[in-house]
């Protein structure tokens, strides 16, 4: 039990901090833990491992990732850059076998070669197409371990798709090749940076299983945390300087930074036509969640009459596949399966990190959000947080809002083999009626999950109430235990 005397400096890390059941490596004291160094970890213990691709926005640690992995993990590493170094390009031209690719690398790099013990590279390779389509033969030697890195190789091989230039002499590395995705850092990596010790969560996780409620004063020590990270979310680098500094206005710069970056980037992987659209489409994405309008409108991003998703489709698809936006469709009937219920063309726009969502609202009520003002309304930047949480979770993002009614849920999503009704309630008002209706419906098998500031509790509705952290914590997909078919009986009866 957590209680009134547990407080975040007693479970803080310190060097000596024993972590009971995790594999997560700990440099030191607000050492940046990321959740995906377990993953690579798992993915080196597989026998059977292809090359990895690890996907992902700029700016969320893929590159600081690999290349610890390979210091701390392997006896040798090959690293090679293609954004940084166009000449490390040149060691993939060429009809060249994979013994000749192989050798060509090791001797690049001067190296003594262990198989299974050397790792292989290969940064921002949506920027070497050879490197990409060597993927395949890399499979089958086993002397390197290969790891590719791609920021925007989504954005690539859609545009490819479209364009129709894929190339259809080259074989597709897909089958051959392993994708994991990487985002910024959640609200766990977030406190572990700030020193809360990891363990402190495993008991967090207990009250919710348990439906338990939390210590009330711990409980706001948290909420008071969370909403220090909504300000500056999750690249890693705004909540390096937050770790070291505490200084919200050299986060602000460094979000700036970042935020000018992948907007740089914008022009250097899109037509200048397509990159003037993409940054009107990605400033427009709070402002069109702030509205009480039920989804994107095509219309308000520059106010330009009958412009649609033949203008502005291919730049939202464009900010999704770079891992920027994430995008929450509609579903017609909350029922299963909710894909068939989803409409491709009814959506609501999210920003992959709340952090970047600040910086675009220029910083905005940043004490208010932080100090809990209960007059000031942040219920769209929570919304966001909370499709960040559900997305790294490994859920499709699905809201619901019912034609000619009032009737709107934010998300909606299969939880523990049921259909979830999940409502984000940050402001003063947090009555669910829309919930509660879907919730009463007969002969459903729904829940409901509500994230609100308060404790864990269940209400006379049937929904579980979480803190605002709350959905950073609760469990990702999974499929729920089915009682097994008794063969033996079929058997009986047809022998019988």
């Amino acid at each position: 039990m957590i209680t009134a005397n547990t407080s975040l400096k007693n479970c803080m890390i310190t060097a000596n901090t024993p972590l009971k059941n995790s594999n997560i490596l700990i440099d030191h004291l607000r050492s940046m833990i990321r959740k995906a160094y377990d993953d690579l970890r798992r993915w080196k213990d597989d026998p059977e491992r292809k090359p990895l691709i690890i996907l992902g926005c700029r700016q969320v640690g893929k590159t600081h990732l690999v290349k610890e992995f390979g210091r701390r993990e392997y006896e040798s590493c090959i690293y090679l850059n293609f954004a940084d170094n166009p000449d490390d390009r040149l060691l993939f031209e060429g009809n060249l076998d994979v013994t000749s690719l192989v050798d060509r690398l090791i001797l690049s790099k001067n190296i003594d070669v262990d198989s299974g013990n050397t790792l292989l590279i290969l940064d921002e390779i949506q920027d070497c197409d050879d490197a990409y389509y060597s993927l395949k033969p890399l499979s089958t030697d086993r002397r390197l371990d290969v790891i590719a890195t791609g920021s925007f190789l989504g954005v690539l091989l859609d545009s490819r798709k479209r364009n129709g230039t894929e190339d259809e002499h080259r074989v597709s590395p897909m089958g051959y090749s392993r994708m994991m995705y990487m985002h910024p850092m959640d609200f766990e990596e977030f406190a572990w940076a700030m020193g809360v010790n990891p363990d402190l969560f495993t008991r967090v996780r207990s009250h919710m299983s348990s439906e338990e409620p939390l210590d009330t004063y711990f409980n706001r020590m948290l909420q008071d945390l969370f909403k220090r990270y909504l300000v500056v979310g999750g690249m890693p680098e705004a909540v390096r300087v937050y770790s070291e500094t505490q200084d919200y206005n050299s986060v602000m710069e460094r979000l700036d930074d970042i935020l000018n970056i992948l907007l740089l980037d914008a022009g250097r992987y899109s037509s200048k036509g397509s990159m003037m659209r993409i940054h009107a489409c990605l400033k427009s994405i709070p402002s069109q969640l702030a509205d009480d309008k039920r989804s994107f409108q095509y219309y308000d991003i520059e106010k330009v009459k009958g412009a649609g998703k033949r203008t502005y489709g291919s730049s939202i698809d464009w900010l999704v596949n770079a891992g920027i936006a994430l995008k929450c469709r509609n579903l017609l009937s909350v029922d299963p399966p909710l894909d068939v219920n989803a409409e491709e063309d009814t959506y609501k726009l999210y920003l992959c990190d709340t952090g970047l969502f600040m910086a675009l609202c220029r910083y905005q009520d940043v004490q208010e959000i932080i100090l809990g003002d209960p007059f000031t309304n942040n219920g769209v930047l929570m919304e966001n947080a909370v499709a960040n949480a559900l997305h790294r979770k490994g859920y499709q993002l699905y809201y619901h809002s019912k034609r000619n009614s009032t009737l709107e849920v934010d998300f909606v999503m299969k939880y523990q083999g049921r259909v979830c009704i999940m409502e984000v309630k940050s402001g003063r008002n947090k009555r669910s009626k829309s919930m509660n209706t879907l919730l009463s419906e007969d002969n459903r098998n729904r829940t409901g999950i509500k994230v609100c500031e308060g404790n864990i509790e269940r209400d006379r509705n049937g929904a579980l109430h979480l803190p605002l952290y709350g959905a950073c914590l609760i469990d990702g997909p999974s499929v729920p235990d089915v009682p097994s078919i008794d063969i033996d009986a079929i058997n009986r009866m047809s022998v019988g």
